[in-house]
C-alpha cells in the first residue's frame, strides 16, 4: 500500500508558483503614452527651425535652391562661387556673369529684408523666371566646363506639405525648357512644423 500511495503522490499535479505581467506592462504603457503625448506637444507648441543657407554645395556641385509654401516659394541661388570663376573666363562672359550675379544678389536681398520670417518673402512662380534661372544655370555650368573650373549647379528643392502646387508648376516650367534638360535636379521633403531660419554661409 505504502509502495502505491508513493507512486500514485509521484503523479499528483503540483502547484506552480505564477508571477503575472499585468502590472508591469500597464504601467510601462501608461509611460508610452505620456511621454509620446509630451513629444506631439512639443513638436506643435515649439516648431523645430531649419535653417536656410545662402551656399549648399556638395563638393565641386552648389545647389540653386527653390523652397515651396503653400503660398508660393523662395529662391535661393548661389554666388559666392561666381565671382571666383568670374577671373578665368572671357571678356565677354565676365560681363554676362557680372549682370547674373547682380539679378541673383538682389533675389538674397529680398529674402534677407524678411530674415526674422523668410516665408513672408514667398511669391507665385512665374513662368519667365523660372526659364531665366535654367538659362542662367546652363549658361554658369558651359562657362565653368569652358575654362576647366570646377563648378555645377543643380536645382534642389525643398518642398512643404501643401507646396506641392509651386513645385509643380517650376518642374513644369522646367520640362519644357531646353535650358533644363541637361540640369540635375534634388528633392528634400520638409515637414510642416519646421520652421525656416536664415543662415547666411558667406557672412563666415
Amino acid at each position: 500500500m505504502a509502495n502505491r500511495a508513493s507512486r500514485y503522490a509521484r503523479y499528483l499535479p503540483q502547484e506552480k508558483l505564477e508571477i503575472s505581467l499585468f502590472p508591469f506592462l500597464s504601467i510601462f504603457l501608461c509611460v508610452m503614452g505620456v511621454l509620446s503625448f509630451i513629444n506631439i506637444l512639443s513638436s506643435v507648441s515649439a516648431p523645430q527651425k531649419i535653417q536656410l543657407t545662402m551656399e549648399l554645395e556638395q563638393g565641386y556641385k552648389v545647389a540653386f535652391q527653390i523652397f515651396t509654401l503653400p503660398d508660393g516659394m523662395i529662391v535661393l541661388p548661389p554666388v559666392n562661387r561666381l565671382q571666383e570663376l568670374q577671373k578665368v573666363v572671357s571678356d565677354q562672359d565676365k560681363a554676362e556673369l557680372a549682370f547674373i550675379i547682380l539679378n541673383r544678389q538682389r533675389l538674397i536681398d529680398q529674402v534677407m529684408a524678411s530674415q526674422a520670417n523668410p516665408a513672408n518673402s514667398a511669391r507665385a512662380p512665374d513662368t519667365e523666371d523660372v526659364l531665366e534661372w535654367m538659362y542662367e544655370i546652363r549658361k554658369i555650368n558651359e562657362m565653368a566646363l569652358q575654362a576647366n573650373f570646377l563648378y555645377e549647379e543643380f536645382v534642389l528643392f525643398g518642398v512643404y506639405p501643401n507646396g506641392g502646387q509651386a513645385y509643380q508648376k517650376v518642374r513644369s516650367v522646367m520640362s519644357n525648357s531646353i535650358d533644363a534638360q541637361n540640369i540635375s535636379v534634388g528633392l528634400e521633403p520638409l515637414d510642416a512644423n519646421w520652421s525656416l531660419s536664415l543662415h547666411n554661409q558667406g557672412a563666415k
